[in-house]
């Protein structure tokens, strides 16, 4: 990884993935496909659990994953786009972008979906909607070529989203929605100059 401890929040959110896929590897005894029952215990989103009160489960489901491609893929693209947001928008603001994100990646699934949902796609999601909003607010300073590429990004990762099953398009949505709100409240012109 690159040093930069410009970039801490994003290494330190992808050390927590690691670490809580690390402890559902362990506890299902097999590191590259991760049972369901041990999400569930985790903290997955679970329709019926939240009804029954635990709220909680809208933020922790975001930290587990189903495989070791899920968190490779989601990882990978935390580290590839993590930097660039929390460069441009500052700590405190990525830290408010992702987890607005993820809470609204999963409301939406929670509202939307029956099944059960986990991952941290939708805060993701919700960091190329703050890319979008960065590209649409300084398009005269970095070109609508920057835009053109995060708008690529977005329609090819939905594509994806529609074409394999299990993929929770509903919290995808809710995690673009969720960062393009959000950057939109956070977004200073001087924050990035």
């Amino acid at each position: 990884m690159r040093k930069n401890k410009q970039w801490f929040i994003t290494y330190f959110l992808i050390a927590v993935n690691i670490i809580m896929y690390l402890i559902s590897a362990f506890l299902s005894e097999n590191i590259f496909d991760i049972d369901i029952r041990v999400l569930v215990y985790l903290g997955a989103k679970l329709n019926l659990l939240i009804d029954a009160g635990q709220y909680y489960r809208l933020i922790t489901c975001t930290f587990l994953h189903g495989g070791l491609m899920h968190i490779a893929l989601n990882m990978y693209a935390l580290y590839a786009i993590g930097p660039l947001i929390e460069s441009t928008y500052g700590k405190l603001k990525f830290a408010l972008i992702y987890f607005v994100s993820g809470i609204t990646s999963s409301f939406f699934s929670y509202k939307f979906s029956n099944g059960v949902s986990i991952g941290a796609s939708g805060a993701i999601f919700g960091l190329l909607g703050a890319a979008l909003v960065l590209s649409i607010k300084m398009r005269k300073v970095i070109g609508e070529e920057f835009k053109r590429n995060i708008i690529s990004v977005i329609l090819v990762n939905v594509i994806i989203g529609l074409s394999i099953s299990n993929i929770d398009n509903f919290g995808h949505l809710g995690g673009l929605i969720g960062g393009v709100l959000v950057s939109m409240l956070l977004f200073k012109r001087e924050d990035t100059l």
